[in-house]
């Protein structure tokens, strides 16, 4: 376990992952889009909520707005183009890449029979993820979740949250680059966001000092 994550309540644990507290958390559970979640979240905060277009709150944008708002930046793909969400499923976990397409990744829980829920990562490739486990039997503690989050990857090129990073820097990437190229977020534990920035300034140090160290 990384020392990162001393500093964290690694006990707490959401009651659900089917109701918020917070009703701007509500909404933004059913958004995909990057863009999207950021311009519904400075409207809602600047009290102008009632004057975005209601195309913009839907859970999936038709296509003609998609194609729109792709073809405005790249920025406005990211997101936009994940799976269509089985019945019940929310997302959990989130990864934002600064890629070209500005790609993400999320991790999705949905209701399973007998009490159990059901987990599944997804990104707009149809990558295969490595998981340590498809159920579980109650929400995860946050520690239960870093654990579960270390334990996933892509088979082969490496383990989340670092494996993004780590497969660019192999192809060349410049650390200072990738140090602002991964974001983790989840709208149910608000603490997985700051852990991971820590996670990512660890890494980009550990890789100048081994530049350093070859150059001596």
């Amino acid at each position: 376990m990384s020392h990162t994550q001393t500093k964290y309540d690694l006990s707490y644990r959401p009651q659900s992952y089917w109701s918020h507290d917070d009703p701007l958390q509500e909404i933004l559970s059913g958004i995909s889009g990057t863009a999207r979640r950021a311009m519904i979240t400075d409207f809602w905060e600047a009290g102008q909520f009632d004057q975005l277009e209601n195309g913009l709150l839907e859970d999936e944008l038709d296509v003609e707005t998609r194609q729109r708002l792709g073809a405005f930046h790249p920025f406005f793909m990211g997101g936009e183009y994940l799976p269509e969400r089985l019945p019940g499923e929310v997302p959990i976990v989130r990864i934002d890449l600064e890629s070209t397409t500005f790609d993400v990744i999320e991790l999705r829980a949905r209701p399973f029979p007998g009490g159990k829920i059901s987990l599944r990562w997804v990104d707009e490739y149809e990558t295969e993820f490595d998981m340590p486990a498809e159920l579980i039997e109650q929400p995860m503690s946050f520690g239960d979740l870093l654990n579960f989050i270390q334990d996933c990857g892509i088979d082969e090129m490496g383990k989340f949250p670092l494996v993004y990073n780590e497969m660019n820097y192999q192809g060349g990437s410049d650390v200072e680059d990738l140090r602002d190229f991964t974001s983790v977020s989840s709208d149910f534990y608000p603490e997985l966001h700051p852990w991971a920035e820590g996670l990512f300034r660890e890494w980009a140090y550990e890789k100048e000092q081994d530049a350093e160290l070859v150059e001596d």
